[in-house]
């Protein structure tokens, strides 16, 4: 886990886009004016207490954080998706997808892939793939993995563009 000052260093602002009607747009700028603050330093202040982020407000803040996100029901209203079992196991997102399109790549060009097979580095990557998909597999077995794995894309291609990385 990276130390307060270096995810301080990685601070920056980052565009996230929001679905709101005019009248909330209005409704949370007077709210947050009304206190001295931006609506960006508002969410910057909630999103650090649901996450007990680089800065929060106190345990109590971060408390009634995760009290709102429980008692809004998002913890129990959840597909268990290919994304979540990834994510439930810490497993990077960014491997996984390295690995999905490197067994496409060997489907499309079995030659190629009878090559790599002397890799004992790559066929143990390409073995954890196939373990986690398993795994989730064997609790979801109509799953549409073509599905899932889009999902998967679509999550980390949000976080790129969130980090600024998909510029």
């Amino acid at each position: 886990m990276e130390s307060q000052k270096q995810e301080i260093e990685t601070i920056k602002e980052r565009t996230i886009t929001l679905k709101l009607s005019d009248a909330d747009c209005d409704r949370i700028a007077k709210k947050a004016g009304m206190h001295g603050l931006t609506v960006g330093e508002l969410l910057e202040n909630f999103i650090g207490d649901l996450v007990d982020g680089t800065y929060s407000n106190g345990s109590d803040e971060r408390d009634r954080a995760n009290e709102w996100f429980e008692r809004c029901g998002f913890s129990f209203m959840y597909e268990q998706t290919l994304l979540r079992h990834l994510l439930d196991w810490d497993n990077d997102i960014d491997d996984f997808l390295t690995v999905c399109d490197e067994m496409k790549y060997y489907e499309d060009n079995p030659e190629e892939y009878a090559e790599q097979i002397d890799n004992a580095e790559e066929i143990w990557f390409l073995q954890e793939y196939q373990d986690y998909t398993e795994e989730f597999l064997k609790d979801h077995k109509d799953a549409d993995m073509e599905k899932e794995i889009k999902l998967c894309r679509k999550w980390y291609y949000d976080l790129q563009t969130m980090k600024g990385e998909n510029e």
